[in-house]
């Protein structure tokens, strides 16, 4: 299986409004396309995360969007909320998901939207299939294939590639208070919970770390 990494550069005619509005307004970074009805049809329901620290008048740009059916916002904290959102697709919608959604692809979440204009997203299949999606994008909208791998399931869930040992290290560490804000536990403590000594468990704790942030990071380029 091919995995690409696509960067797809949007122009006025072809971005979203609710994209629009997150490059134009200030104090909104990007939006997130967290989960989607695989039944895409004519409309469909999504669920985003939105980086930004007015919900408010982000409903509000929702509310006047000519395809937005219906929306609910639920606040996370001060600078991001998750949206629910029921869309009637547009055309130019219509041709994206007609060019990466065919039967034969996976697009795996999350698709990025940023305020440089640009959707991020991967995209998995045969090496033909793959190929054949990019050939398919609208001739108005550049695509940049900022990686192109075998697919990893690690590179996305960086947890699959933590051993159960580790895994274990991690959850006792967060049981104990070793990641807590005052972090209150210690890598003694993480010991005593696993019957192993200090050094095995920081060990343990370092590796993980290591997986994790590395692949964290790497996901959001």
């Amino acid at each position: 299986m091919k995995s690409l990494r696509l960067r797809l550069e949007l122009d006025e005619a072809a971005i979203h409004p609710m994209h629009e509005f997150v490059c134009r307004r200030d104090g909104f970074t990007r939006t997130r396309l967290l989960h989607w009805n695989p039944d895409v049809g004519q409309s469909n329901s999504m669920i985003f995360h939105v980086e930004g620290d007015d919900p408010d008048a982000y409903g509000e740009a929702l509310a006047a969007a000519e395809t937005v059916d219906a929306y609910h916002l639920s606040v996370l904290d001060e600078g991001s909320f998750y949206v629910y959102v029921r869309e009637t697709q547009s055309d130019d919608d219509a041709q994206l998901i007609a060019a990466y959604m065919a039967g034969d692809l996976v697009v795996v979440p999350p698709v990025e939207y940023r305020s440089d204009r640009s959707m991020v997203f991967s995209l998995v299949g045969t090496a033909a299939a793959v190929q054949a999606a990019v050939d398919r994008t609208p001739t108005d909208i550049r695509v940049d294939v900022l990686r192109a791998t075998e697919y990893d399931a690690g590179a996305i869930d960086p947890m699959l590639r933590v051993t159960p040992r580790q895994r274990e290290a991690v959850a006792a560490a967060v049981d104990v208070g070793y990641y807590g804000a005052t972090r209150d536990g210690s890598v003694a403590d993480v010991a005593d919970t696993l019957g192993c000594s200090t050094a095995t468990a920081a060990e343990h704790l370092r590796k993980a770390e290591a997986e994790i942030m590395t692949r964290a990071v790497a996901r959001q380029l």
